[in-house]
């Protein structure tokens, strides 16, 4: 933005190199497109939505009970937030005009937001149970990588619209990517509007079976338990309930460790059920679908999500085996790409699935089912090696608690020591051995193929055009071992994709087949026997 509005507060979008809008705001108004402003139940759905977040702390309230007679507090916080919600809606308009959109919001502090419409990569919408019941939307505009960090204020966001406007909308200001291929028809709307395409997946209830073997019931736990510690009258009646009583009586009446074992146990099935009514909330009317040079993705009930990521931005996609998930054959997908936010939840293309649905989707993605099914190489013995001592480093940490656990309860802590140990170098040798049978790559043309991890184990396919750099590391011990990491760093996904351990020989040389020339900065024009680069893969001319 030019001076003068920058002192006035003005905020305009960016993409990916340039300004959103043009220098001038005067410029991007177009003066014979009509302001819009938002739908006149935005004054209602916004402070319900607030008050909702409220409810648990009204609901403690009401369960506690309360002798006050005074609620000014309670009655000025909601005052607030209908105030606040009318100031919005009365300071929100947006413009569609011929070559730019148009965003001014803000009552006290007054942002424009312009975005070019050669720039529009996506029109993503979201709508929660109260959108959903005053059929309304929120639109918010992508214009590519930069999006993800983007401050609100300069987010080209519309909360909330009549949802019979949405799909006019949406086709408008996506209709230009028509223009981006001229043999599409005027008929062939499937390529570039919202209203048609190809179902790649769609959400099953039986998927709901891999939501216990995630972290999603025990984040919810965590946070429902520490609600009630807070509010330490609360926790007193949670724990009195009879049958938390009648558990923990019967648990303690097994002795050690089953009831160690039985507590966990507990513990995870009340997880599990609190993950998958958050699993169902979540990705509840899943769907994938193609349109052509748009992917667009939708989940949720409660709250449901519209994403359309752009195919020109693809540079891959990850498969995430946890080996939690890999036991009950299920795996995820997430999508590299540029211009999508960072986070599972908001750039996930398929949520805890089959793993044969997993690896459906990305070949439907990728076109190409080699990068997906192709045998990995092996790295050396000494990575494997090196699996196995790092795996076993967290049972050293175990035995030695359970030493000090021995020394200080005396004879009564035995049964640790001989159920314990064995127990805990067992489970850490089996996920060493995990490790090593993902771990490896494979160098197709143009792309690079990378598995690592066993916990957290994942499959990554990365095009080589997505590629802006490579960096190539070794510890003391890489060094003692003959192995490094190669690093490819990406404006995609989350920047850096790495082959770990592979040889140290090889290193280089993978980087310069998928980047050719990267490493003849290394080598002098004068004597070729002279070189300054180091040592891992790059060998004398």
């Amino acid at each position: 933005m030019s001076g003068p509005q920058a002192a006035t507060g003005v905020t305009a979008g960016r993409d990916d190199d340039d300004e959103a809008g043009s220098p001038d705001d005067a410029g991007a108004v177009d003066p014979e497109a009509p302001w819009h402003r938002l739908s006149w139940r935005m004054l209602l759905v916004d402070p319900l939505g607030m008050l909702t977040r409220l409810l648990p702390l009204f609901l403690i309230s009401l369960w506690l009970g309360s002798n006050r007679n005074n609620y000014c507090f309670e009655i000025g916080v909601i005052s607030l937030i209908v105030l606040g919600s009318l100031l919005r809606w009365l300071s929100t308009s947006y413009q569609v005009g011929r070559t730019h959109i148009v965003l001014k919001k803000g009552f006290f502090s007054r942002n424009v937001v312009t975005v070019s419409r050669q720039r529009i990569r996506s029109v993503d919408t979201e709508s929660d149970l109260f959108h959903r019941v005053m059929r309304v939307s929120i639109v918010e505009v992508g214009t590519g990588r930069a999006d993800s960090g983007k401050s609100d204020a300069e987010r080209f966001r519309l909360n909330a619209i009549d949802t019979a406007q949405v799909e006019p909308l949406r086709d408008e200001l996506l209709k230009h990517r028509r223009a981006l291929d001229p043999t599409l028809r005027e008929e062939d709307e499937e390529q570039w509007g919202s209203r048609y395409g190809e179902d790649i997946s769609r959400w099953r209830v039986t998927w709901a079976r891999f939501a216990p073997f995630s972290f999603l019931g025990f984040g919810v736990l965590l946070s429902l338990w520490l609600l009630t510690w807070q509010m330490g009258d609360m926790h007193d009646r949670v724990m009195e309930l009879a049958v938390v009583e009648a558990t923990v009586s019967w648990l303690d009446s097994l002795g050690q460790p089953w009831t160690l074992v039985g507590e966990v146990i507990a513990v995870w099935m009340v997880a599990g059920v609190l993950a998958i009514i958050t699993y169902a909330i979540r990705y509840g009317k899943y769907a994938l679908t193609d349109h052509g040079q748009l992917l667009y993705v939708q989940n949720g009930i409660l709250r449901r999500k519209h994403q359309a990521l752009d195919k020109a931005r693809l540079r891959g996609v990850e498969i995430r085996l946890p080996v939690y998930l890999r036991l009950l054959g299920g795996g995820r997908l997430e999508p590299i790409m540029t211009g999508t936010k960072k986070g599972a939840a908001a750039s996930t293309l398929l949520p805890q699935a089959p793993i044969k649905d997993v690896r459906r989707v990305a070949v439907r993605i990728l076109g190409d089912p080699t990068p997906v099914t192709v045998r990995l190489r092996r790295h050396p013995w000494k990575a494997a090696r090196r699996r196995i001592t790092r795996g076993l480093l967290p049972f050293w940490v175990v035995a030695g608690l359970i030493v000090l656990v021995r020394i200080d309860s005396g004879p009564s802590a035995d049964i640790w020591v001989r159920w314990g140990i064995p127990a805990a170098l067992v489970f850490f040798l089996a996920l060493s051995v995990d490790r090593i049978r993902m771990l490896g790559h494979a160098l197709l043309p143009d792309v690079l193929v990378s598995s690592s991890g066993s916990w957290t184990a994942k499959r990554t396919v990365l095009e080589a055009e997505g590629i802006i750099g490579w960096t190539v590391t070794q510890s003391v011990f890489q060094r003692s071992a003959g192995v490094a990491t190669v690093s490819a760093a990406t404006p995609a996904g989350n920047g850096v994709y790495s082959v770990v351990d592979m040889d140290a020989d090889e290193a280089w040389a993978l980087a310069e087949a998928l980047t050719p020339g990267i490493t003849d900065v290394w080598h002098h024009d004068g004597d070729p026997d002279v070189r300054s680069s180091p040592s891992m893969g790059v060998r004398s001319r």
